[in-house]
């Protein structure tokens, strides 16, 4: 059999390399280098003035009086959005009146928030804050304010991850159950079945993203032996648990949430985690009698 090479035409070739310059064009229009966008920046902010290559028409005095309009104009522009975004919300719910310094402030924080998820995040700081006035505390908003978007997701992973246990209602992630093995003193051993929060994006370095903001505690704590009766109350996204440990001398490891933090989750709200509550239950029927009861929950999401 004899060997048969493909024969292309100029005029494929022509198709073919003007579709290859297309495909080029296209991505040298998204990758920008660092002088490009320092002048679009400094253009878009009105401070292209010693850059430009012609002469400023206006005064510096008029420039910056420029600037500072365009500024008020965005700052009122965001607000309006987040009024807007809250009243959106709102189904006429019964309402107080917010305390008037705590407005004026939330107003002053919320006037440079442009990121669209993190302008709803605030929408509900408001709509929480005018039906259940005292909801949201100062230093909760200035924690916030200082959140980046990818902070704010964090944040929301551990909040659907995290369940109350104890004499508290305060927020705790688990992360894990100790116990007593052996039947005689001298032979008992600690046995630990533990939960990975990596497994559901929670990894060590988000950990410490949320220590850092004060929004989680930065050292483990161990609770104290779990008693047969009565049993532990455990909820976890709105969802019941009543807990009796099947051994003597059971604790429990978690990292807690901050009083700062706990008004954040309780902003969020309910929003489980159906991978996470599988693997939490498997943990809890290893070590304890588990019997459960669903009540209602809320969803809301940045």
């Amino acid at each position: 059999m004899s060997d048969i090479t493909p024969v292309v035409s100029d005029d494929h070739n022509e198709r073919a390399g003007s579709q290859q310059r297309t495909q080029s064009d296209k991505k040298t229009h998204h990758i920008k280098g660092s002088i490009f966008r320092i002048k679009a920046i400094a253009e878009k902010h009105g401070l292209d003035a010693m850059i430009s290559e012609d002469t400023p028409s206006k005064s510096l005095f008029e420039r910056a009086l420029l600037r500072e309009k365009q500024r008020k104009e965005l700052r009122q522009k965001n607000l309006e959005l987040i009024l807007k975004v809250a009243l959106d919300s709102c189904q006429d719910e019964i309402a107080g009146e917010p305390d008037h310094d705590w407005l004026l402030r939330f107003l002053d924080l919320a006037q440079d928030i442009h990121n669209h998820s993190m302008q709803k995040l605030w929408a509900q700081v408001l709509k929480r804050e005018v039906t259940k006035p005292g909801s949201t505390s100062l230093k909760a908003l200035k924690v916030l304010k200082n959140m980046t978007p990818n902070e704010a997701q964090t944040l929301q992973k551990a909040a659907s991850l995290a369940c109350s246990f104890g004499s508290d209602n305060s927020k705790k992630l688990l992360l894990g159950i100790k116990s007593q093995t052996g039947f005689f003193l001298f032979s008992r051993r600690e046995s630990v079945d533990a939960l990975s929060l990596g497994e559901f994006q929670l990894p060590y370095s988000s950990l410490l993203i949320l220590v850092e903001l004060g929004i989680v505690l930065g050292t483990e704590l161990e609770s104290g032996v779990i008693e047969i009766e009565p049993a532990l109350k455990l909820s976890y996204q709105g969802k019941e648990y009543t807990l009796q440990p099947k051994s003597k001398g059971t604790t429990m490891t978690y990292y807690r949430f901050t009083p700062t933090g706990n008004e954040l989750c309780q902003l969020l709200g309910n929003r489980s985690n159906p991978r996470y509550q599988e693997k939490l239950v498997e943990l809890l029927n290893r070590k304890f009698q588990v019997q459960s009861d669903v009540r209602s929950h809320f969803y809301h999401k940045v």
